[in-house]
């Protein structure tokens, strides 16, 4: 749907003359898109790393489905990220077809981003599970392919239970809130925003300096640091009693990529990549507590890492593994 037009101004390098483009702006999956949008694929703080990747992902769906307005593809840099997609498109599969179509399924649902499906001439629809990964040229190179949740089910004991036994008391002890009930915590921990810890989290983002919600409160920032440094604490502690279940981390690592195609993005151009199972098969792992995580290594050699961390909030919100 169009909603009005902005003007863009640049140089065509065929004629060598300044353009002045009125090009309007549109809605695509309940974003306004305009041409600037497409400083989604610059490199760019990690803040906007959230907001960053569902502008592409928006982008990518809506030149494949036909939903960008003709003017776009009159700036140069518009025309050659469309010429990029369709040569990726062209490489996904090379039989003929009727029509392409792209959705979005991001989100804890999916272990992807997109389905492309191709409506063929000859024979049934093909359906391909697309995994966007931005400033990557390998898989490899990917600063994260997965973030299970409920980390304790592939360790030797629960890290949730061990942290509210040995530290969230010195939290509560120092703030002075109530301690959650045990029951209310491990079923709740596992979310942004869990009830039981509604205060502690107020506290903790009104105590960081990197937060909208920072008060510069010494007890705040106090309550902030003593978090962090429990956090660690706990972590490193907990990796050095606790083994990691290589055999369920494997399995669950190769069900969340058989079936997964990437698309890479790195310097304009976007590159396809099929995942090798035998990658994601541990067959070793050594314990770097100092560092929060446990290194393993994959039946082909390769190095994987998976970092116990807090999402929202050290000692607060949502732990979980970072697996890279």
């Amino acid at each position: 749907m169009l909603l009005n037009f902005i003007y863009i101004t640049f140089t065509n390098k065929m004629t060598d003359t300044i353009v002045n483009l009125p090009v309007p702006m549109f809605s695509y999956n309940k974003e306004q898109i305009t041409a600037d949008s497409i400083s989604a694929f610059d490199l760019s703080t990690k803040g906007l790393n959230d907001k960053n990747n569902k502008t592409r992902e928006n982008i990518i769906a809506a030149i494949i489905n036909d939903g960008v307005p003709s003017e776009y593809y009159q700036i140069p840099r518009w025309q050659a990220l469309r010429t990029s997609i369709l040569n990726y498109i062209g490489e996904l599969d090379k039989d003929p077809y009727s029509k392409v179509e792209c959705k979005r399924k991001g989100g804890r649902k999916f272990n992807y981003d997109f389905t492309i499906t191709f409506h063929m001439e000859l024979t049934e629809s093909r359906v391909y599970n697309i995994e966007l990964k931005f400033n990557a040229s390998a898989i490899d190179e990917a600063p994260q392919f997965v973030s299970p949740m409920k980390p304790s089910q592939y360790l030797s004991s629960s890290y949730e239970d061990y942290y509210y036994t040995n530290y969230l008391p010195k939290l509560s002890e120092l703030s002075g809130l109530h301690l959650p009930s045990k029951q209310d915590f491990l079923a709740q921990i596992h979310t942004n925003k869990p009830k039981c810890m509604k205060a502690f989290q107020d506290i903790y983002y009104q105590g960081c300096a990197l937060s909208s919600k920072f008060t510069n409160n010494e007890q705040d920032i106090k309550f902030y640091e003593l978090a962090k440094q429990l956090s660690n604490e706990s972590i490193t502690t907990f990796i050095l009693e606790t083994d990691l279940n290589i055999e369920l981390l494997s399995q669950y690592l190769e069900a969340s990529q058989r079936g997964k195609i990437y698309m890479l993005y790195s310097e304009g151009t976007f590159i396809k990549q099929c995942v090798n199972l035998d990658d994601y098969v541990i067959v070793d792992v050594v314990k770097n507590p100092q560092k929060f995580r446990y290194e393993c290594v994959s039946k082909n050699g390769k190095k994987i890492t998976v970092l116990l961390r807090w999402k929202n909030g050290n000692g607060i919100a949502f732990p979980a593994f970072q697996i890279s």
